[in-house]
């Protein structure tokens, strides 16, 4: 499995690096006005940025012989992919690693460090990380969403590769069944369920920001209240800071320079945090 990406290193040597996993269907080279200026602002702040395509690059994609793409992918597989990541920064010299991601970048991102417990990462951005049954259900209604599920469970049983019917898009029975059915591993942040237990982020200890624009089209509340719900379960963490990124959607167009100075601007507070700690105040 070859993982495309790009590296960018400042002028003077450094243990700390930005590692950026992009969202669903995405890949590295996606969101080029972002990466400029992420990339520019990291190397001025001494910091090594990386972003490398995941095996979940665009809908479908060939590796060799077989098919990838997200989907095709199998979530789980993000652990392999991430650890990938984390180990080329660090054989590039860096121990301090910051995990920010976008959208279901953040799924893979949270899901990583519950399952790893990786000592090496030291701050974890979630950018975006809005639930994806809410988002589908939003987007063909809750009826259509339900029936979608029963036809993925059903090819799954007997091939999880099969391919959805073709109204549903071009998604393989077990990613669809993933994305969308409720409680699967790759639900971690199932806010719309009062009574869920939140295992994944109630794990991490590292420091945490979640970044919501305000017009992110996924809502479905205020991103405040949004934010709100996200801290509360965060309480293993060394603190916690919510910020929304105003007038902003899903895909912070057009806001890259706000993004990335927020995420910037924390980074270093964190590496550099004052004499005595303490939990962000709310956003």
């Amino acid at each position: 499995m070859v993982l495309d990406g790009i590296v960018v290193r400042p002028r003077r040597k450094t243990k700390t690096a930005l590692v950026w996993l992009h969202g669903l269907s995405s890949r590295f080279s996606s969101g080029q006005p972002l990466i400029r200026e992420l990339s520019r602002r990291s190397a001025r702040s001494g910091i090594t940025y990386l972003k490398f395509s995941t095996r979940g690059h665009d809908r479908v994609a060939r590796d060799r012989k077989r098919f990838i793409g997200s989907a095709f992918e199998k979530f789980e597989d993000c652990v392999l992919d991430i650890r990938a990541i984390v180990n080329f920064a660090k054989r590039l010299g860096c121990r301090n690693i910051i995990l920010a991601d976008h959208s279901t970048g953040a799924n893979k991102a949270l899901y990583y460090l519950y399952k790893t417990r990786d000592r090496s990462v030291k701050g974890l951005a979630l950018v975006g990380p809005l639930n994806d049954i809410l988002a589908e259900s939003k987007r063909i209604g809750r009826a259509k969403l339900v029936k979608a599920i029963a036809i993925a469970g059903k090819l799954k049983n007997k091939n999880p590769l099969a391919l959805m019917p073709q109204n549903y898009g071009i998604w393989t029975s077990r990613r669809y069944w993933s994305l969308f059915h409720p409680g699967e591993r790759e639900d971690v942040f199932p806010y719309y369920n009062p009574r869920a237990g939140w295992k994944e982020l109630k794990s991490v200890r590292p420091p945490i920001a979640v970044i919501i624009g305000s017009r992110d089209e996924h809502l479905d509340r205020p991103a405040k209240s949004l934010i709100e719900v996200f801290r509360a379960h965060a309480a293993k963490s060394k603190s916690f800071s919510g910020i929304i990124v105003r007038s902003a959607g899903h895909s912070f167009i057009g806001k890259e320079q706000e993004l990335a100075q927020s995420i910037i601007s924390w980074i270093k507070g964190i590496c550099n945090p004052p004499s005595r700690s303490s939990r962000a105040s709310p956003a």
